[in-house]
């Protein structure tokens, strides 16, 4: 009777072995969504969610940097998935031009009938990726003379003060304070692939 109970619970531990397994293998792994600009620019994705919405910023007239956010800054091109907000598709591999509008997605910002406006050289972008599946995720872009560079902007917060949306020093209430020379904060702050 010895030999037949191993080989039974060997028989049960292979079944439990199998089970978990197909379990593991069924499972959805989350992989964040990253975003990387190119240029053009065109921002190129990876990542397990799906895309539901992306929309390009530019700065409000007086300033140089655009935060990802409507309050501080102007909505210049934005597109949703067609089918709804759930059924985009899966960002791992995908490669979106500026302006250039993709199978699966309708433009709303500007209006279908209108092309995305230029990007204006020596300005700081932003952008924000809604995804469903995987966490969002937003990041700054500066549009020099020879293309975009992906930078991050370190001491720029957003604090819902009064009602609004107000680009603050992160930390503080002081109003955020933009560098003079756009060229070399982006040089310094330049985000590495």
């Amino acid at each position: 009777m010895t030999t037949r109970r191993k080989k039974l619970q060997n028989t049960l531990w292979l079944v439990f072995l199998v089970v978990s397994f197909t379990f593991a293998a069924s499972c959805h792994w989350e992989r964040p969504t990253s975003v990387r600009v190119t240029p053009g620019p065109s921002f190129v994705f990876s990542g397990s969610g799906r895309l539901a919405l992306f929309t390009v910023y530019a700065p409000q007239t007086g300033q140089r940097i655009a935060s990802p956010n409507p309050d501080v800054a102007t909505v210049v091109w934005q597109i949703k998935a067609s089918e709804g907000y759930f059924k985009g598709i899966h960002v791992e591999h995908m490669q979106l031009a500026y302006g250039k509008l993709p199978g699966g997605y309708d433009q709303t910002v500007p209006s279908q009938s209108q092309g995305a406006p230029p990007l204006a050289s020596g300005e700081v972008y932003s952008f924000f990726a809604e995804t469903t599946d995987a966490p969002a995720i937003g990041g700054f872009f500066y549009m020099g003379g020879t293309g975009p560079t992906q930078i991050s902007v370190p001491d720029l917060c957003l604090r819902l003060i009064n009602g609004r949306e107000v680009a603050v020093k992160c930390g503080t209430n002081e109003p955020y304070q933009e560098p003079t020379d756009l060229e070399k904060f982006s040089q310094q702050h330049q985000v590495a692939h």
